[in-house]
């Protein structure tokens, strides 16, 4: 489980190194490249929620039978499938933490655009009103 948490980790820290070089202007990506892989991420963001979901109904309690040991069998597989601790619902949560910050990374490439064609656009649209268009 360690080596687990190192590797997201690891991922986590290696997009966060992208992040700042994307920042400092180090790294470029092509807007259509950053836009199609904001769109894997968002999609593969949603599979994700979608999956994360199912972790509730991974077990039910009632299969497992009426012996108090069958009963902490199941309590202990419905741990292990959306309990706080070290479940499947906890690993598909960070890795939507990861896919999040590769998508804030992609998503710089053309926000920073669009915001700043709105930018122009208002300040064109304020010059044109001021002129007597």
């Amino acid at each position: 489980m360690a080596s687990e948490n190192g590797d997201l980790f690891e991922s986590m820290q290696f997009w966060k190194n992208l992040s700042e070089r994307a920042e400092a202007g180090l790294m470029e990506i092509p807007e259509s490249v950053a836009a199609q892989c904001d769109q894997v991420c968002a999609d593969y963001i949603d599979h994700l929620a979608e999956m994360l979901g199912k972790t509730k109904f991974l077990v039910d309690l009632d299969a497992f039978g009426t012996l108090p040991s069958a009963r902490q069998l199941g309590r202990k597989f419905k741990r292990l499938a959306d309990g706080e601790e070290g479940s499947a619902a906890v690993v598909i949560r960070q890795h939507i933490e990861v896919v999040q910050l590769m998508r804030s990374v992609f998503r710089r490439y053309f926000v920073e655009t669009e915001e700043l064609d709105r930018s122009v656009g208002a300040r064109i649209g304020g010059i044109g009103a001021g002129v007597g268009e």
